[in-house]
């Protein structure tokens, strides 16, 4: 929202039951800006049929769950952009069953994607991954890369006295790749802190009895969902980034630790191999005791070989900025309702 233009309107549909206020500032608006203000939609599920008085020419999609919206009265004569910021397929990846049993969300995905006029991918690799699927769609899939704000770049130094405490923030979900970390705190001189949120308990569970299990109460310390001053005071608290995801879309984390300007030891696989470009510190996660054996080399290598490696970070950093990002879907959508061009 920050870079949108005048032609530019946001609609945010509400899932709750209950109708919660929303303050402009949720979107990243001054509350004393009244010209934005009219930019926003805010609805919820009771209220779908006033999209229908939207007179636009381009519909973005953000978020597949919301695809009743999708009707042939307020889809007519627009466009329809369907960004993909991860496809609903599981890990390990194999592409004769890339759903799983999730039929309904395959169904659901193939609807959208047949639906949309232009598919946006954040990541080579993720529309690598949507034509290996669906190679039918390689004329209407693009690329836009995630951006983040570099206004508040810092550098973080603490590798310099330590090398001991290792972060993790992110969700609780078994592609994340939070059991190999706990496998990693057993048998090191190591604390683990992880900022996370409860998205799969039983995944939890299956983290508090292996910690129960190998003693590591002492070693790992949970901080609950972090935002705002208490995210940053978090990152700023820890000497790496740690990142061992079996697979990202793309890997904003990995943007928000180059900002904070923190040594990031995180797996190749997905958009954080982009991201990550001629980095030292990256691993395959599906080679066994790779994340152990490059963690050992952070913690070995010397000050000079890890401050080279953060200039790696930051020149990266570079091509990820939240205003070459909003340049980008500008010039897009331009292209799209040009008829004379061609994308």
């Amino acid at each position: 929202f920050k870079y949108h233009t005048d032609d530019t309107g946001f609609v945010y549909i509400n899932k709750d039951d209950v109708f919660k206020d929303f303050s402009v500032d949720d979107f990243n608006m001054n509350s004393s800006d009244l010209n934005s203000v009219k930019d926003v939609l805010i609805i919820n599920y009771g209220e779908i049929e006033k999209l229908c008085n939207i007179q636009c020419d381009i519909v973005v999609l953000q978020v597949h769950d919301i695809d009743f919206v999708l009707t042939e009265q307020f889809l007519a004569n627009k466009k329809l952009v369907y960004i993909i910021h991860s496809l609903p397929t599981i890990e390990p990846f194999h592409e004769d069953n890339p759903f799983g049993r999730d039929q309904l969300m395959q169904e659901k995905f193939e609807y959208l994607i047949e639906l949309a006029d232009y598919l946006v991918c954040v990541s080579h690799e993720e529309k690598n991954r949507l034509l290996k699927i669906y190679p039918q769609y390689v004329d209407k899939a693009h690329v836009i890369h995630n951006g983040i704000s570099h206004d508040n770049l810092r550098k973080n130094e603490n590798y310099k006295t330590s090398r001991k405490v290792f972060g993790y923030i992110g969700r609780t979900d078994y592609k994340k790749g939070m059991y190999e970390m706990l496998e990693l705190a057993r048998d090191r001189d190591i604390e683990l802190r992880i900022a996370c949120s409860k998205n799969d308990y039983y995944y939890i569970r299956k983290l508090l009895v292996y910690m129960n299990g190998a003693n590591l109460w002492d070693k790992v310390t949970f901080y609950g969902w972090c935002s705002g001053e208490r995210k940053e005071a978090f990152l700023d608290s820890i000497d790496a980034l740690l990142i061992p995801s079996t697979y990202e879309a793309f890997g904003y984390v990995a943007l928000e630790g180059m900002v904070r300007g923190i040594p990031i030891i995180s797996s190749n696989n997905g958009g954080l191999n982009e991201i990550l470009k001629d980095y030292k510190y990256t691993y395959n996660p599906y080679k066994q005791s790779e994340l152990f054996k490059i963690v050992d080399e952070f913690i070995n290598d010397s000050n000079d070989e890890i401050e080279k490696q953060q200039e790696v970070l930051y020149d990266n950093l570079k091509n990820f900025s939240s205003e070459d990002m909003s340049n980008n879907y500008n010039q897009f959508f331009n292209k799209i309702l040009c008829i004379n061009e061609t994308l």
